[in-house]
């Protein structure tokens, strides 16, 4: 299976350079989230258009009924329930979930699937 990577203003004004990153539980080391890391440095936060697997966080994306932050669930690890991330609005607009610092850690993806 093939990804496309999404190209859009906020991928440019990163420098047009993205991975994709694993996101994994710290605690039960869980494979909880696929992401589109634009730009240089620390995953802080993990923005909603950039969400590729679990589909069920992929949803979140298109759903009509998340317009705010407190419309969101909060970011928790499937298998042991903590909670990674809470939910946020960035500056710039885009609805994203902020990181626990600590509860996550990232690699760089092999797969091109969740």
């Amino acid at each position: 299976m093939q990804i496309k990577m999404k190209e859009d203003e906020f991928r440019r004004v990163r420098g047009g350079r993205a991975v994709m990153l694993d996101v994994c539980c710290s605690k039960c080391d869980t494979k909880v989230l696929w992401y589109q890391k634009d730009g240089p440095g620390s995953l802080l936060r993990c923005y909603l258009n950039r969400i590729y697997a679990p589909p069920e966080l992929e949803k979140l994306q298109s759903d009509p009924n998340i317009r705010e932050p407190k419309d969101m669930p909060n970011f928790a690890c499937p298998t042991c329930s903590t909670v990674l991330g809470t939910p946020m609005r960035y500056s710039d607009g885009r609805l994203a979930f902020r990181l626990r610092p600590g509860f996550v850690y990232k690699r760089r993806s092999k797969d091109t699937g969740y």
